[in-house]
C-alpha cells in the first residue's frame, strides 16, 4: 500500500488520529493509554491499525508521517 494523507482521505478514526498524535510526541502505549483511559492493548491495536491502514513500517514512520502531514 502507498503512503497516503489521512487528512485528504479520511482513513484514520478519531481515536486513531489522538493515538497517532501522541506517538508521534513519543509517548509510550503505557502513557497514552493513561492519558485516554483505555488499555495498553487497545493503544496496541490502534497502532497497528494505523501503521496498516498507512502503508508504514513502524513507530518511527508514523511520527514523520504525522509531522509532514501537520498531524502534530
Amino acid at each position: 500500500m502507498d503512503r497516503l494523507s489521512c487528512t485528504d482521505t479520511g482513513l484514520l478514526t478519531g481515536r486513531e488520529r489522538e493515538v497517532l498524535a501522541l506517538v508521534a510526541a513519543g509517548r509510550t502505549n503505557r502513557a497514552i493509554a493513561a492519558d485516554l483511559v483505555i488499555s495498553e492493548k487497545t493503544v496496541a491495536s490502534h497502532v497497528s491499525h494505523i501503521l496498516t491502514k498507512l502503508g508504514l513500517p513502524s513507530r518511527a514512520a508514523a511520527t514523520a508521517y504525522a509531522y509532514e502531514n501537520g498531524l502534530v
